[in-house]
């Protein structure tokens, strides 16, 4: 049941002009009270015999307070009160004569309620002098009649009321919708506050968040970068801390319901902060948006009062952080501070998970735990702990058993032996029958140099050697001791050039010292080119004694020692391992951004491919023709490439 105020607050209430007006100045009314002033003017018009007139209507705390009074010049209002009571509480229509005033006699006090949606929201208490009956009536039918007015106003405060409601709420679900579209907790606090200043049409709104017991702030409006350190920074950040530990909201300058026992010191000084008092100027430090332009100062603006307010953002008993707001003080309403409420209230279970994810060990690790707990001790979900022990015990078993380790290696695959036939003279290439993949065997024609050039100087020598013969053999038949000499020393300076040349006319054939397989080389795109004495010509690698070279990470050496045994699975053949045994471990170099170690080892002798290499050495032309071999050495070729991996001891599967 509504309210009814007492009657010594009918004395405060504006009283309606004694001068009735036309129903057409009802929709001029600024606001209710002035709609009900009409109205009553209007009833007073219709009614002569009215000489006190009051309407009671419902305010914001629910209490029928009075709402218009006619006329002004009325003193005592305690006739009043006994039937606008008994109207409120019997909810009914009430008529009571009243004792004889200065005026005469048949005064009577007139009570009717007035119901919007069965809702009691006024009540018109009206006092009449010599009504009849008839009259009574007609004036009870006036007022039900009028009425309507009355309940289409309430209807339209409750419509206006509803409207700003959903209006409040989707703004509050449209700022949980900008909060769950961020992950981490600064840039949610970022939109947060852009936001606010947006809506709101504030100067500058501030966001600040608890951590490990102090409030810091965190975001700025319109600001992309702020300066922690800076005399605004500060005050903001004292402001809401005053705010947290208060657990009230505060703001400066206060309002006349507002609890004088809180401290706002901080809300002051934030007011009263060089920074704040331009209404739109950017603060020291903290360089505005380059997307938000800011209105130049003028002195009009620089002279409006301002005004600081600051809400608690709390999640239950815990304090996540606080809000501040920075505006013209004309423009810190109540309706103003109960919104920041009620938003503050909807966004602090968000920002407190968002704060809980950004910190592991303070947030997400007790969840989890808590979590995962929860589902260990769950009767209906037995699947989770027969998984989670088989996980423990998996767990357990590659930590305590061990396995062998082996460390992975490219690996290429070199002859034991490799000779390199270079060219033994300058000259031409003649023939090239050999080139690089062939096998051949011992004394192949690999390469023929052009040798016309050699005949040539052979004839010329052996005819100039035969001249000197002659002359030898006069000098001797004349007995001419020093011709002799002569003759004979030009003797052998010519033999020993023509043999010179019957030396390279032999070397002119180039052919294989061993049988053995070309590694590299191929002359049958140069017939006929110039070759220099001592270039390379032929790479030739004998068909037994291979050795492994094996090029290890420096992450993994530390593993590899000589002695230790390995497998061997080159590209070309898969489906053959081959055992080998490291000898040596050689010295580093960079390879593709890696630092590889060359690790050399040799192949198993139990393996068909493997040749004694000492054998191959003394004997090059003892291997068996190479039509005839058999078994995998036929088939390997130095450059072969593959994969090895080296036994390098047993460890715990999760430590490899």
């Amino acid at each position: 049941m509504a309210a009814l105020s007492s009657p010594s607050t009918l004395a405060a209430v504006p009283s309606a002009s004694a001068q009735p007006a036309p129903a057409s100045l009802l929709g001029q009314a600024q606001d209710a009270q002035a709609f009900l002033g009409q109205w009553l003017l209007l009833l007073v018009a219709r009614t002569p015999a009215l000489s006190t007139a009051l309407v009671l209507s419902l305010d914001d705390s629910g209490a029928l307070v009075p709402a218009a009074l006619w006329p002004e010049t009325i003193s005592d209002f305690s006739e009043l009160a006994g039937p606008a009571q008994r109207c409120v509480d019997e909810r009914i229509d009430v008529l009571l004569a009243l004792p004889d005033g200065p005026r005469g006699q048949g005064r009577h006090a007139l009570a009717s309620p007035v119901f919007s949606d069965q809702r009691l929201v006024a009540a018109v208490v009206l006092i009449v002098q010599r009504a009849s009956d008839a009259d009574q009536r007609r004036l009870l039918a006036d007022v039900q009649w009028g009425a309507g007015w009355i309940d289409a106003l309430f209807r339209q405060r409750q419509s206006r009321d509803s409207g700003g409601g959903l209006a409040r709420s989707q703004r509050a679900l449209d700022m949980l919708a900008l909060l769950a579209g961020h992950d981490r907790v600064d840039d949610a606090c970022a939109a947060m506050a852009t936001e606010l200043a947006r809506v709101s049409g504030c100067e500058r709104v501030a966001v600040g968040l608890v951590q490990r017991g102090r409030l810091r702030l965190t975001s700025l409006s319109h600001a992309a970068w702020f300066e922690r350190r800076s005399a605004l920074a500060v005050a903001l950040e004292t402001a809401m801390s005053e705010a947290v530990e208060q657990r009230a909201t505060l703001a400066w300058p206060q309002a006349g319901s507002a609890d004088r026992s809180l401290v706002v010191n901080a809300q002051r000084a934030l007011v009263a902060e060089p920074g704040v008092a331009a209404a739109t100027a950017p603060a020291a430090g903290l360089p505005q948006a380059a997307s938000t332009p800011q209105p130049a100062r003028t002195p009009q603006a620089a002279s409006t009062p301002q005004a600081a307010l600051t809400i608690p953002i709390l999640a239950g008993t815990r304090a996540v952080g606080a809000v501040t707001w920075q505006l013209p003080a004309a423009a810190l309403t109540p309706d103003f501070i109960a919104q920041g409420e009620a938003l503050a209230v909807v966004l602090a279970p968000m920002l407190a998970r968002l704060d809980d994810q950004s910190r592991w060990w303070a947030g997400r690790a007790p969840a989890l735990l808590g979590a995962g707990w929860a589902a260990l001790t769950d009767r209906r979900r037995p699947g989770f702990a027969v998984g989670l022990l088989l996980g423990a015990a998996v767990l357990a078993g590659i930590t305590l058993v061990d396995t062998p380790y082996r460390v992975p290696a490219k690996a290429v695959l070199e002859g034991q032996v490799q000779r390199i036939i270079a060219a033994p003279f300058e000259g031409f290439v003649a023939e090239a029958p050999a080139r690089a993949g062939q096998t051949v065997s011992r004394g192949a024609l690999l390469a023929r140099l052009d040798d016309r050039d050699l005949k040539l100087e052979q004839s010329r020598l052996s005819a100039e050697l035969a001249q000197q013969a002659h002359r030898r053999d006069g000098a001797l038949a004349r007995h001419e001791r020093s011709e002799l000499a002569v003759q004979s020393a030009q003797l052998a300076e010519t033999q020993a050039r023509l043999d010179q040349v019957q030396e390279r006319l032999a070397r002119t054939r180039i052919e294989a010292p061993f049988d053995g397989v070309l590694v590299s080389g191929d002359l049958s795109q140069a017939i006929g080119g110039p070759v220099e004495q001592g270039k390379t010509l032929f790479e030739l690698a004998p068909l037994a004694g291979y050795r492994v070279v094996l090029k290890v990470d420096e992450r993994d050496i530390r593993a590899v020692q000589a002695g230790q045994h390995g497998t061997l699975v080159l590209a070309g053949m898969a489906q053959a391992r081959l055992a080998f045994t490291v000898r040596q471990v050689s010295v580093a170099s960079a390879e593709d951004g890696q630092n590889l170690f060359r690790v050399e080892a040799d192949l198993d002798p139990a393996d068909p491919a493997e040749a004694s290499p000492a054998a191959s050495a003394a004997a090059p032309a003892a291997p068996a023709t190479p039509a005839t071999a058999s078994g995998p050495d036929a088939r390997l070729r130095p450059g072969m490439e593959g994969v090895g991996k080296i036994e390098a001891g047993e460890h715990p599967l999760l430590w490899i």
